[in-house]
């Protein structure tokens, strides 16, 4: 009788390679879902930057059609916030994702009456590889 109450015991329980092969398949789970987080924040991270850059391109487009040019690169994209006459554009001016203002150029761009318009993308530093323009 002892014996039995013994084996029973002993199959009850977990040995140490289960255990270690549970803790290692839940190691893997979760390093691939930290991964694919990581990766979605940064990837919505630029789709909102992209968004932004788009809607300041058409605020742009607006003030243009309301005052006949375009903000000079001295004036920066303030005048739609608070433009020289008329309702503005803007309530605030926005940021990138990452907190940095924008990089507005006039004139500038592949056309003669073109703008540039870009974020300086997730380092901060203007001219780098990571930067996000206008289309």
């Amino acid at each position: 009788m002892r014996q039995r109450q013994l084996r029973s015991r002993a199959r009850r329980g977990l040995t140490l390679i289960e255990i270690l092969v549970v803790i290692t398949i839940l190691g893997v789970i979760a390093g691939i879902v930290g991964i694919n987080v990581v990766g979605a924040g940064q990837e919505a991270s630029h789709r909102a930057t992209e968004v932004e850059l788009h809607n300041l391109t058409e605020a742009l487009h607006l003030f243009k059609l309301k005052t006949g040019r375009y903000p000079n690169t001295g004036e920066g994209l303030s005048p739609l916030v608070s433009p020289p006459s008329g309702q503005p554009i803007l309530r605030k001016l926005p940021t990138d994702a990452w907190g940095n203002a924008y990089v507005y150029q006039y004139p500038g761009g592949p056309s003669p009456d073109g703008f540039i318009l870009r974020s300086k993308g997730p380092d901060g530093e203007d001219g780098t590889a990571d930067d996000l323009s206008a289309e």
